[in-house]
């Protein structure tokens, strides 16, 4: 059972919908001067704003972002759920899955077409620890592959690669 108030969260909820983040949660949770002295007066009427802290709207927050980047309950099939919906809006998609290691990888057509142009330096970055993997606890392995335009500096994704394993036959 919640400490909360169903009142409160929903309050919560409902300002989470509206994309607010802490800081502009902390705004509203203000008391007023008026309202901060009826408290004084009167301990029977504790501010409901006064039940809530960081870690209830971080939760509520968390709650939402895995509503929307979940398809399925168990992560495996989410990813392979979320892979046929990339397939669906005509991506380049790779999927390997094995008993103990996997590569998933990902194309969007704007970078396809971007990965033609000649002109352009190809890196591969690779961030580890992005998350877990969905066939044991081990870490995870993002790497991503960036077309450099060697007159500009600037650079741009060409397509992303999650795996748990950091070989070189994998890469």
């Amino acid at each position: 059972k919640s400490r909360l108030p169903t009142e409160v969260k929903n309050w919560i909820n409902e300002h989470v919908e509206k994309n607010m983040d802490w800081k502009a949660f902390k705004d509203l949770l203000r008391l007023s001067p008026k309202e901060l002295q009826e408290a004084e007066n009167d301990d029977s009427k504790v501010p409901l704003s006064l039940l809530v802290n960081a870690s209830d709207v971080q939760n509520a927050i968390l709650a939402k972002l895995s509503k929307s980047s979940r398809k399925a309950y168990i992560d495996k099939e989410s990813v392979l759920l979320w892979l046929d919906e990339l397939r669906k809006k005509e991506y380049h998609v790779l999927q390997h899955i094995y008993s103990s290691s996997f590569v998933i990888a990902w194309v969007s057509p704007w970078q396809k077409l971007v990965s033609n142009n000649k002109y352009y330096d190809i890196c591969i970055d690779s961030t580890h620890k992005t998350c877990k993997s969905f066939l044991n606890d081990e870490d995870c392995y993002l790497f991503t592959i960036v077309a450099k335009n060697s007159s500009t500096n600037k650079g741009c994704p060409l397509g992303f690669m999650i795996t748990n394993s950091e070989t070189s036959e994998t890469v």
